[in-house]
């Protein structure tokens, strides 16, 4: 008998500690206290940047990318590209005086954008000061990390390259590496596409594009072959400008 009084206690005290919860629960919070968030606020939405506004209405997107280092073609990633060299160039290029030899269109390169920022009666589509603030938001951006080719490049032509690189004396404008300019009108040619290296290069050195201080470059490339240009554009690709 005693036995079975324990087992109902024990019985009765376990059903009230179920119940209990259930209770509290059902009451909800005392008086004058606000319940509990069932979830936390959503984190609120970042502003976008006023240049990565216009970016994308300017529609520089279509060429170079989402952040600058999604380019298609040949047309170079710009993001983290030095401020004072990507306004010389877009200056020049608005003007007429940035042109090369044809692109994927048959156009003169450069062409493309001087179309989408100028009308055909000569109306800019764009102010300077957007122009400024474009240009401010992608040199605040991280740089493209270098991106392996479909068909992996030999070692041996990478160490190649960084030699032709040294005795071509292009560390003299460009930094040990194409990661530091010697000037902020020079551009950062680390980690930039080997397709528009090679072709900008190619350009300047047959006269084709001659704007800004490409005729500085022309005393260090003039004798350089399309395989040694091809080479030192696969070494400097593969440079990372993220990495110290």
């Amino acid at each position: 008998m005693t036995a079975i009084r324990r087992f109902s206690s024990l019985a009765l005290a376990a059903a009230i500690g179920l119940a209990l919860p259930t209770i509290a629960l059902a009451q909800g919070a005392p008086a004058g206290e606000p319940a509990a968030a069932a979830t936390d606020a959503a984190p609120a939405k970042k502003e976008k940047h006023p240049g990565e506004k216009l970016y994308l209405r300017k529609t520089c997107i279509a060429c170079h990318g989402k952040g600058g280092v999604l380019s298609i073609q040949d047309y170079p990633n710009v993001a983290g590209q030095q401020e004072k060299y990507m306004l010389r160039q877009i200056a020049d290029i608005l003007e007429g005086k940035r042109v090369g030899s044809p692109d994927a269109t048959g156009n003169p390169r450069a062409e493309g954008m001087k179309g989408a920022l100028v009308t055909p009666t000569g109306e800019r589509r764009i102010t300077d000061d957007e122009i400024k603030e474009i240009v401010s938001w992608l040199a605040s951006l991280a740089p493209a990390s270098p991106k392996a080719p479909e068909t992996p490049i030999d070692p041996a032509r990478l160490a190649q390259g960084a030699d032709d690189y040294k005795k071509g004396k292009c560390q003299t404008c460009h930094g040990v590496d194409g990661k530091k300019p010697t000037s902020p009108l020079y551009p950062f040619i680390a980690g930039q596409k080997a397709s528009y290296i090679t072709t900008q290069i190619k350009d300047m050195r047959d006269g084709l594009r001659n704007n800004g201080s490409s005729k500085l470059m022309l005393p260090f490339i003039k004798k350089l072959d399309d395989e040694t240009i091809g080479r030192i554009a696969d070494y400097l690709s593969q440079v990372d400008r993220n990495q110290p």
